[in-house]
């Protein structure tokens, strides 16, 4: 199976509210390693979820498993050898299907004792299982724990010694404020990136995935298609590899929380088919590109929200400048070959914005890539020159778009 830019959710209906053919609904949306409802184990025993697991197979899709009852709350109850006991028969029943990703260990641990029995929970899992990874969910506070509850660490130092610790290499954590405004909420998105992708490069280059918002509550509001667009490209580009959706499905009793890609009814709301439509285009043109890339450095163009240093053409011995009529990120990546790249990203979600990027033009060529590099267009081609400075480009990207271009040297 290709490795590609995780694209999962929750999902907090009971199992027993679908069929294994709800998976269907899920790959229509551009899932690649979506969660499976929640159950426990003395209501759906693992065997039950073999036709789930088969489903998943022949769709192509992986999957984690969720049962509540394997989750680090139950360590803290029993201890680690009842706890290892209980959840063996899952592993032995269930845990070499090729569909399973991993089981669900739980949700934002949110104390010393919570952190450290979460960590004691992947180990146990890991030393069942060495072939699967165990999802956690960080809440996104995390990265404001004061040190002694991190064990007298910050928050890269915490997960190296996770990752030492239980050897996952797979890290996600929550946040929702670039759902409030443009302005300080966005800020402290983007303060959040920086801080889990310096921790996830700590951590032996670990795969970093954001819960983020797709479903509106309090004072968040459920995102538009440009939202959605806006989260997967900012993620992508500022180095992480995954993003799993808070949430998938309304409920008929939780009615403060609303706008879900999938109501209370079973309806395909808006959101449904924006987020589809940007899943799964990003899943086209980035989805395997990107995960054989390696983040190297963020800026910031045309705003300075004090997270990532502004591009100045000091920066890059290559790019001399980039400039654009709106805020934009543009990143560098290398691959396993040395080969550069270069990524921007425009922030802003309502107006098209004219983007330039200035480099030596006699010396090196930028290939823009799309169909995950086996598309190539030559922008700084005679066609193409721009008529500011013959040494750019120029190109117009729609708000909150994507464009991934290789530094080729002539």
């Amino acid at each position: 199976m290709k490795r590609q830019f995780v694209f999962s959710m929750w999902t907090y209906n009971d199992i027993s509210e679908f069929t294994p053919d709800e998976l269907e609904v899920w790959a229509e949306l551009g899932m690649t390693i979506p969660m499976l409802p929640s159950t426990a184990t003395d209501r759906n025993p693992p065997e039950s979820l073999l036709p789930w697991l088969d489903k998943a197979q022949q769709l192509g899709l992986e999957v984690i498993v969720n049962y509540c009852d394997m989750s680090y709350g139950a360590y803290m109850e029993l201890g680690a050898e009842a706890y290892e006991k209980r959840i063996k028969p899952l592993y032995d029943a269930i845990g070499h299907h090729p569909a399973v990703h991993g089981f669900c260990i739980g949700d934002e641990p949110f104390n010393k004792k919570a952190l450290e029995a979460s960590l004691e929970c992947i180990r146990i899992n890991k030393k069942l299982a060495p072939h699967l990874t165990p999802y956690l969910n960080y809440t996104g506070a995390t990265e404001n724990f004061d040190r002694e509850t991190l064990g007298d660490r910050d928050l890269s130092e915490y997960m190296k010694y996770a990752y030492e610790q239980t050897g996952t290499k797979e890290i996600c954590y929550d946040v929702y404020t670039q759902q409030i405004n443009e302005h300080q909420g966005k800020t402290d998105y983007y303060i959040s990136l920086k801080k889990w992708t310096d921790a996830g490069k700590a951590a032996g280059d670990s795969d970093v995935w954001g819960c983020f918002l797709s479903s509106g509550h309090h004072v968040y509001a459920p995102p538009k298609e440009v939202d959605y667009r806006f989260q997967i490209h900012t993620a992508a580009a500022c180095g992480m590899r995954g993003i799993l959706w808070f949430r998938l499905y309304d409920r008929e009793n939780v009615i403060s929380y609303y706008g879900s890609p999938i109501d209370e009814f079973g309806d395909k709301t808006e959101g449904f088919y924006g987020m589809k439509r940007c899943q799964r285009r990003f899943s086209r043109h980035f989805g395997e590109i990107f995960m054989k890339l390696h983040h190297q450095q963020t800026y910031t163009v045309n705003c300075n929200r004090g997270v990532y240093p502004t591009f100045a053409e000091a920066n890059h011995p290559v790019i001399k400048d980039v400039r654009a009529n709106d805020e934009g990120i543009v990143s560098f990546f290398t691959d396993d070959e040395g080969r550069e790249y270069l990524c921007f990203v425009n922030c802003e979600t309502r107006f098209y914005g004219d983007v330039y990027i200035y480099f030596d033009k006699s010396k090196y060529r930028l290939v823009e890539l799309t169909q995950n590099g086996k598309a190539e267009s030559f922008p700084d081609g005679p066609e193409a020159d721009c008529e500011v400075h013959e040494g750019c480009i120029e190109f117009t990207p729609i708000p909150a778009a994507l464009h991934l271009f290789r530094i080729d040297k002539k």
